[in-house]
């Protein structure tokens, strides 16, 4: 038989597993790079960043048919446009570079520094045919259709998001396609 002590003990032990296991998996502690539909709280996708990131967005332009790199810069649960680097400069594409920024053309390619401006959100149109829209995070490439599904519209933001709300997607660095 237990003694009021050994009782005590033990309901206090639980309670404080409890109270853990509920903090894993329910306070948002996990800085991710989250894919979701717009309008709504579904993670598609996530992909663990750090604070202070880059990350690209790379895709094939619809009429040039040439590849276009947008880096971004993550602060603050903030995503900060950090270059732009494209091959050609017509129809749809900047042919200078705005106040502030700077514009350089390197081997063949265009490129546009210091963007200026911030959002909390890109909204993306995951490319169906041939924009074959990735992300590319510390050297590794993710082709997005892999993951949301082609033709998708996504919002990607930086959040932070407990580890219940992460079970629902699929981590994008785990899996292997």
């Amino acid at each position: 038989m237990l003694t009021d002590k050994k009782r005590l003990l033990v309901i206090s032990t639980v309670l404080l597993l409890a109270a853990a296991l509920s903090m894993f998996l329910f306070y948002p502690y996990r800085y991710v790079l989250s894919f979701h539909e717009p309008f709504s709280e579904e993670i598609l996708a996530y992909l663990p960043i750090k604070e202070t990131d880059h990350f690209q967005i790379k895709y094939t332009h619809s009429v040039h048919l040439s590849d276009v790199i947008e880096e971004y810069e993550i602060k603050d649960e903030t995503i900060y446009p950090y270059q732009l680097i494209y091959e050609d400069t017509a129809i749809g594409m900047p042919s200078n570079a705005g106040e502030g920024e700077t514009f350089e053309m390197k081997d063949g390619k265009y490129y546009i520094s210091n963007l200026q401006g911030s959002f909390q959100e890109i909204n993306l149109a995951v490319g169906q045919v041939r924009a074959n829209h990735a992300i590319i995070y510390k050297n590794q490439s993710y082709l997005l259709k892999d993951y949301v599904g082609a033709g998708t519209k996504v919002s990607i933001a930086p959040t932070r998001e407990s580890n219940w709300h992460l079970f629902k997607g699929v981590n994008i660095h785990e899996r292997k396609q």
